[in-house]
């Protein structure tokens, strides 16, 4: 200690919930969500399981203050003025929100779990589709089939991305879809050049612009 310094007694500093969410983000983003525990958290703040719960009631509690914090760092987008536009980059939002952490992806499939930082995107998605012409009912039903579609669309780009490495399930895959007998499966073998294309390109924008158009007036 330096002369004149006097040594600090008494309780450790206070632990606070942005270190808790901090912590437990960092297990997420390392050893995947399945390794996020109350313990876990805990022995990385230094503390105990009781001082976590003192700050978040449960382990989906937890999850939900990592989410808003996920949800709070994206940069906001410039909408544009036209609702049917508005939409399309409002839903291209969410989707490279979700694309960044593949395991929020996940959870948001399985789960329950929902950060209440998004509730601002979803008032404008919806308000953006009465404004196209839709009830309050058509608005809730267009917003489920998109986010099932974003959902599923990031969960397929997702296991093709964890096969690339696998040469031979991509080669299955391909033999599979492309090598049909055109005399038995003559659709098939008309749609088949279009499926590695599409594989290799982003074609998130133009495939929710079609389920808008269905949806839409």
């Amino acid at each position: 200690m330096a002369p004149g310094e006097r040594k600090r007694i008494g309780r450790p500093p206070r632990l606070s919930r942005d270190e808790i969410v901090d912590a437990a983000r960092q297990i997420i983003e390392s050893d995947g969500v399945d390794a996020l525990t109350m313990r876990r958290v805990a022995d990385r703040v230094s503390s105990s399981p009781m001082a976590i719960y003192r700050h978040v009631r449960d382990r989906d509690e937890l999850l939900v203050g990592v989410l808003d914090r996920l949800v709070t760092e994206l940069p906001a987008p410039r909408l544009p003025a036209e609702p049917r536009a508005r939409l399309v980059r409002l839903w291209r939002f969410l989707h490279d929100g979700l694309a960044r952490h593949p395991w929020v992806v996940e959870l948001l499939a399985q789960g329950d779990v929902i950060a209440p930082a998004v509730l601002p995107t979803m008032e404008r998605i919806n308000a953006s589709a009465m404004a196209c012409g839709l009830s309050t009912e058509e608005a809730a039903r267009a917003y489920r089939i998109v986010w099932g579609f974003t959902v599923g669309h990031l969960l397929i780009r997702l296991g093709a991305a964890r096969t690339d490495a696998r040469e031979e399930h991509q080669a299955l895959q391909t033999r599979v879809r492309t090598d049909v007998d055109a005399r038995r499966w003559p659709a098939l073998a008309a749609v088949a050049p279009h499926w590695a294309a599409a594989r290799a390109r982003d074609t998130y924008d133009t495939d929710v612009a079609v389920l808008l158009t269905g949806l839409l007036p």
